[in-house]
Formats: C-alpha cells, sequence, structure tokens
C-alpha cells in the first residue's frame, strides 16, 4: 500500500529549507577546513582563534578540531531537524528552535570573540534569527 504524502505546512517548509541550508553549509565549512583551509583562506581564523580565545586555544593547532567543532555543534542539530520535519515529527519545531539557537550563540560567540563585527556573520545571526522564528511561527500555527 503506497504512503500518503502529506504537504508541510508554509512555516514547516521554510523551516525545513533553512535547516538543510545551515546544515549543508555546516558541513561544506568542516569539509573545507579538512580538505584544503589555506585555498579558502582560512588560515588567518586559526591564529584568530588562539589569540582570542587563549583557554582554549591552545587545542585549535590545525582545522582539524574546528572542522569537527562545526559540524558537530551546528551540522548535526541542523541536518537532525530537517529529519525531523521532513518525518513531520511532532517535536520537529523545537528542534528547529533549537538548533536555530544554537547558530545564533555560535555566531555571537564568533562575532564577540573570534572575528569581530563582518558581514558574513552578521549573515549567518540572521539566517539563525530567521530559523528560530519560522519555527516559533510554526508551533503558534499549530495551536490555533
Amino acid at each position: 500500500m503506497p504512503r500518503q504524502i502529506i504537504r508541510l505546512a508554509r512555516p514547516a517548509r521554510w523551516a525545513l529549507f533553512w535547516t538543510l541550508f545551515n546544515g549543508i553549509g555546516a558541513l561544506c565549512g568542516a569539509l573545507m577546513m579538512w580538505i584544503a583551509p589555506s585555498s579558502f583562506g582560512m588560515t588567518p581564523l586559526l591564529a584568530s582563534i588562539q589569540q582570542n580565545l587563549p583557554l582554549i586555544g591552545r587545542f585549535f593547532t590545525s582545522f582539524a578540531l574546528p572542522g569537527v567543532c562545526l559540524l558537530v555543534i551546528i551540522g548535526v542539530p541542523h541536518l537532525v531537524s530537517a529529519v525531523l520535519v521532513m518525518r513531520h515529527h511532532r517535536h520537529a519545531p523545537t528542534a528547529v528552535i533549537i538548533s536555530g539557537v544554537i547558530l545564533i550563540l555560535w555566531i555571537l560567540l564568533q562575532l564577540l570573540a573570534v572575528f569581530g563585527p563582518n558581514p558574513t556573520s552578521f549573515a549567518w545571526l540572521v539566517f539563525g534569527v530567521v530559523e528560530t522564528a519560522l519555527a516559533i511561527w510554526w508551533i503558534l500555527g499549530r495551536r490555533r
């Protein structure tokens, strides 16, 4: 018996887009850190982490650990949230909120402690805020 396809609500579709966008973006960023960080202009990142975060900076001697952190902290939660959205799981909106808040906190750390103000970090901050707002919209729409 074929499985019936249930269409996602508008906020769920947008949440799916943003979770996939952010999750795949984190995966690509981690791969860039592992494959050829100097080719992508990331060499100053390592020095910035070591200088601005002295307590943990000594653990960042290559791009292996920052890539793992990016993938585990940003990529995995976003991709898991995307799967939950696609499966119409009842906790999907909550997972999207958690993913969005994690992204916001990650970017705030970058803005305040690592890079300082820059357009790319501000853009990702907006992506996290939009993702979180969409999940809240989705939850509020369910309650009506």
